[in-house]
């Protein structure tokens, strides 16, 4: 399951430099819906899992928020976010989902957690801040260098004097845009455990209910802004290739959906997000080897500290 969501962000980080953000967002929508039906039919008619589909309006409605969280708002700082820089400096950040899943747990539902909690939440935000601060400099190249290196362009020296107030204020809306998607995503199960609580069962019809929600929201934001979908005028085989990478992503994140309901419950929400928090390794080594991502030690050490605080976090769920 980890492995296939590093494999997806790898995916989604290829495909956007083609793509605009909202409507990589919007195929992969349509390209899950599908992955889950030929996913939860088979499984429910063959009796393999007792969640099946089925719904009211209380967990509608529940879905109904969960989808704009997630799939509007969340899904869209992400990808806007994964396409202006390394996949090995927006992982860590993201993984910090199950941070802010307390904390809205807290807020929303009077959830209540203990001091290894906080202090996971510290360490990780501390990991965070290193990432702000490292993600440009020393080694690293800077932003969007090594996304072109991946296409043959030339890597840029180190910046000029002028111009790093423009690069600090640059990594800082990316931290912010992963911040927002990991803030997003973290919500979004508050929301979703509120209407498996409502029907008494999380089911394939809310998880394709939410994604066909955010699809029609996506597209009615495209009709509107009435921009190109494309960065530049794609020729066949580049949109075929296009095409296949972004139903190729859609059917993998199916796969992890399902896969992340099977693993709740199976060994329970927090050692499913204990495991989801080792994300970042996969998604560094995958960036190496496919995206051809220059790695610095710092960055390396700055995003172990982030994923040590959310497992810190987790942790204290189990005991």
């Amino acid at each position: 399951m980890t492995a296939l969501w590093a494999l997806v962000v790898i995916i989604n980080k290829r495909v956007l430099a083609d793509i605009d953000p909202l409507a990589v967002n919007f195929f992969v929508r349509i390209a899950s819906i599908a992955g889950l039906l030929l996913i939860t039919l088979p499984l429910t008619a063959l009796r393999l899992w007792d969640n099946g589909f089925g719904i009211n309006a209380a967990a509608a409605g529940w879905m109904a928020l969960a989808a704009v969280t997630t799939w509007l708002i969340a899904f869209s700082a992400y990808y806007y976010a994964l396409r202006g820089e390394r996949v090995a400096v927006m992982a860590p950040i993201l993984s910090t989902d199950p941070l802010w899943t307390a904390l809205f747990a807290w807020l929303i539902i009077g959830s209540t957690f203990g001091v290894l909690t906080l202090a996971g939440m510290a360490v990780a935000m501390a990991g965070v801040l290193l990432i702000t601060r490292w993600m440009g400099a020393g080694d690293d190249a800077v932003l969007g260098a090594v996304a072109g290196a991946a296409h043959g362009e030339v890597l840029p020296g180190p910046p000029a004097p002028g111009a790093a107030a423009p690069l600090r204020a640059g990594r800082l809306r990316l931290v912010a845009l992963a911040v927002l998607a990991a803030a997003g995503w973290g919500l979004g199960p508050v929301f979703i455990d509120q209407a498996s609580t409502a029907y008494g069962k999380p089911t394939a019809t809310m998880m394709i209910m939410s994604q066909a929600l955010g699809m029609l929201m996506l597209g009615a934001v495209l009709l509107g802004r009435r921009r190109p979908l494309t960065a530049r005028a794609l020729d066949p085989p580049e949109r075929r290739r296009v095409a296949l990478l972004l139903a190729l992503g859609g059917l993998l994140e199916a796969c992890v959906s399902v896969l992340f309901f099977l693993a709740i419950a199976e060994i329970g929400p927090v050692l499913t997000v204990l495991i989801m928090a080792t994300t970042p390794v996969f998604a560094l080594v995958f960036g190496v080897a496919f995206l051809r991502e220059r790695v610095g030690l710092r960055l390396v050490l700055a995003a172990a500290v982030t994923v040590i605080g959310v497992m810190l976090a987790a942790i204290d769920g189990v005991s």
